[in-house]
């Protein structure tokens, strides 16, 4: 196996004599070698397998580490290996938190609503306090924690008093709320729902297993959910006067055993190529029929598919169904970008999440994947169904723990339209089997061979680096006019220029046919973009579960157009801020190096 950093060197011979054929500029429609994959592998999927996988996964209730999730496990690897596909399944402790139960008791009322509590919470018995109202804290000031998060939240001498208090407030559970509200001296929190009924949640930002680094994040108060019905009620009593109440939480939060199944198919003769990793998470809550049963046999299937054609495969597939999603914050996905980073930085290509497919009544196509996969997604999606779609950028979000490799994100949506209810089922114990269409579940899998075909099978893969590098420059400038003009990044925008005009001319000379060490230089040319696009953290530590948005070490940008110079929040922001931009500019260097190099090795000056 050659690695990353000696790729360029090895991509001059054999490569450069077909300049006058279509470049990776021109490749608008699919190769027919990426055709004849996608047409033979969609005729091993039939929505008869993907229904028999679902109904033996969806058998089974599967929170992290559970019986049920074991059993779907098994399934898959039995099913997987009788197909000769090889199949590993790692097996590590994870820090998980289970929700049992909640209760809040009115005092002085015949008034108990139904109540469900959330993973990491704390738990209580009968805690007894007043009961708070902030609302919807959507409108209220920002408020700072010192950890780069931007929160919303009461500030100032007129909000009320929260020390001893279990706060109200609009909105599913979250991590954010939770751990500035018990910043501020709550003894607990009750969120109601914006709808009638109780979704279950987590409310840690820690990412994956918690470090000595992360360990803090975890929340140390009791938090439940209410319905819309119950938050009114509660309301038409405080209008009154004060309101005690009773809080009684139960969650078992510690070290439990996961198990990760992970399987292989390898283009013939070449069992360490460059690979596309493809995962969804095993774990569910309840019995998970479309979140995420559907969206395990559709992986079934596509494992099954491209290892029948694997004769047709320029790049390997790695398929991994990952634990610990809900109830463990990420920790299957998280402990592979661990345990196999050289591997995942040297042979990955890409990560293609699948997720909440095969929704019954689904008619939105959608897509969220980094500006380099953007078009893909957008070809796929066109020939297809004739929608046109325009790709949203990932958010902090379904298993997305591959941003410190630097690996370019897809995922395609095919959701419910709101006027039809919307995914109401999603996170209750109404996900079952009967929420699955198996004829959208089968127009899904499809989607994905289509995408995956070109990934696999392509002969210069579909990445498009001037995407990439226009977004980036957008993002700058929408960053630098957040400061109201006070964060010069006009350093950053010449450098961004600068390698602009790299890749211009490198899509003009790249070949129409690579090898496996030009696929890994392309994605090794953005890997340091990358980073700094997703996360304000290192490469190897994971960030928060917080959106913060693109660049999101910049995202305090607006904080100086907000506050007057010389105050305290004003001199932390702007100190902050030129750190970022130095890591910025410092990235971009370290791609127009690797940009430099090769061009040179594809006969560039």
């Amino acid at each position: 196996m050659i690695a990353a950093s000696q790729s360029f060197i090895a991509i001059t011979l054999g490569l450069l004599a077909a300049s006058a054929s279509p470049t990776l500029a021109q490749q608008a429609q699919p190769d027919p070698a990426v055709r004849l994959l996608s047409l033979a592998a969609r005729q091993h999927i039939t929505p008869t397998r993907l229904e028999r996988h679902t109904r033996a996964i969806v058998a089974h209730e599967r929170p992290s580490g559970s019986l049920g999730e074991n059993a779907a496990i098994d399934y898959i690897v039995e099913t997987l290996r009788a197909e000769g596909i090889r199949v590993d399944v790692h097996e590590f402790l994870a820090y998980a938190s289970d929700p049992f139960a909640a209760q809040l008791e009115v005092v002085g009322h015949d008034f108990t609503p139904r109540a469900i509590t959330a993973s990491f919470s704390a738990s209580a018995d009968r805690l007894e306090a007043a009961l708070v109202d902030l609302g919807s804290l959507d409108d209220l000031p920002a408020l700072e924690t010192g950890t780069g998060e931007r929160l919303v939240l009461p500030v100032g001498p007129s909000d009320p008093n929260l020390t001893g208090a279990i706060a109200m407030v609009d909105g599913l559970p979250r991590n954010v709320p939770t751990t500035v509200l018990a910043e501020l001296g709550a003894a607990g929190v009750v969120f109601v729902n914006p709808e009638e009924r109780l979704n279950d949640l987590i409310v840690t930002s820690t990412w994956g297993i918690p470090s000595l680094r992360n360990a803090h994040r975890l929340p140390d108060i009791p938090v439940a959910q209410i319905t819309r019905s119950a938050g009114a009620r509660l309301r038409e009593w405080l209008a009154t006067g004060p309101v005690r109440v009773r809080l009684t939480v139960q969650v078992r939060t510690g070290w439990k055993p996961l198990r990760l199944a992970v399987a292989r198919v390898d283009p013939p003769d070449a069992n360490a190529a460059p690979y596309v990793l493809l995962g969804g998470h095993i774990d569910a809550w309840y019995r998970g029929g479309t979140d995420e049963g559907a969206s395990n046999a559709a992986m079934v299937e596509l494992a099954r598919a491209f290892e029948r054609e694997r004769h047709r495969l320029r790049r390997g597939l790695v398929v991994a169904w990952w634990p610990g999603h809900s109830n463990a914050r990420y920790a299957g996905s998280t402990w592979f970008a661990d345990h196999f980073f050289q591997e995942l930085r040297d042979r990955g290509i890409a990560y293609v999440n699948i997720d909440g497919v095969g929704q019954m009544g689904a008619k939105r196509f959608a897509a969220s994947t980094t500006s380099s996969l953007a078009p893909l997604a957008q070809r796929v999606i066109q020939r297809a169904t004739g929608n046109r779609i325009d790709p949203g950028r990932p958010g902090r979000n379904s298993d997305q723990s591959f941003n410190g490799i630097g690996l370019p994100l897809f995922q395609i949506h095919h959701t419910r339209l709101a006027e039809d209810g919307g995914y109401w089922w999603w996170h209750t114990p109404e996900d079952t089997f009967d929420k699955v269409d198996f004829t959208v579940l089968e127009t899904d899998t499809e989607l994905y061979v289509d995408a995956l075909s070109e990934l696999l099978a392509a002969p210069m893969l579909p990445l498009d680096l001037r995407a990439e590098l226009a977004g980036l420059g957008d993002l700058i400038r929408q960053r630098e006019h957040e400061s109201g003009g006070r964060l010069d990044l006009s350093e950053a925008t010449r450098r961004q220029q600068d390698l602009a005009q790299l890749i211009e001319r490198i899509h003009a000379k790249v070949p129409p046919v690579a090898d496996e060490q030009l696929d890994v230089a392309l994605v090794d040319l953005l890997r340091p973009l990358h980073r700094v696009l997703y996360s304000p953290s290192d490469p190897y530590h994971p960030d928060p579960g917080v959106s913060l948005g693109m660049l999101p070490g910049l995202a305090p940008a607006s904080i100086l157009r907000e506050e007057p110079r010389g105050t305290d929040r004003y001199q932390f922001a702007e100190t902050t801020l030129i750190r970022e931009r130095n890591r910025l500019i410092e990235a971009l260097e370290e791609s127009i190096l690797r940009a430099q190099k090769l061009e040179v090795l594809l006969g560039g000056s």
